[in-house]
């Protein structure tokens, strides 16, 4: 494949197809891990993403809209602290934010939002928000097990 189709490719498609990662990108994102810029680095990014989410869901709480009560700030503290570990580089926030990301959106699907009505838009809506999300988490996730792998079998230091 040239060059520019990969390209096009990964700009059209790899945030949608969450779990397809581009291997020169995850060996660049391990190799570059500490050089990387915030918004360069997927657990950055993923940080980002949780803090949109639960800035959005604090505001929105705060508001009462959407049928949203107290019980959003809980989840929002779970965010936080979620976004803090991956910041961190710890695997099992990212399978956490995962599932987590999964199950309010399920949620949000079967309950509709509140007193709102879910329709096709609320649907086709949530599930690109889920996958552009769960495309950060699961590329985060890759890079932290394949610096694991690498730490594991390099020869311990004196």
């Amino acid at each position: 494949m040239p060059e520019g189709d990969a390209a096009r490719r990964k700009l059209n498609w790899d945030w949608l197809l969450w779990w397809r990662i581009d291997q020169a990108e995850l060996d660049k994102q391990v190799t570059e891990y500490d050089n990387l810029s915030f918004l360069q680095s997927m657990r950055g990014i993923s940080v980002v993403c949780l803090a949109v989410s639960l800035s959005i869901t604090a505001t929105l709480a705060g508001f009462g809209a959407l049928g949203l009560d107290a019980s959003a700030y809980i989840d929002s503290a779970i965010m936080a602290v979620l976004a803090l570990f991956i910041y961190f580089g710890h695997r099992w926030a990212n399978i956490s934010a995962m599932v987590l990301w999964t199950a309010e959106k399920v949620l949000t699907l079967v309950d509709g939002l509140g007193p709102t009505h879910v329709g096709s838009g609320l649907f086709f809506g949530q599930f690109l928000w889920w996958a552009a999300y769960m495309h950060a988490f699961y590329f985060s996730f890759r890079i932290e097990q394949k610096r694991r792998t690498i730490a594991r079998a390099a020869p311990a230091q004196p």
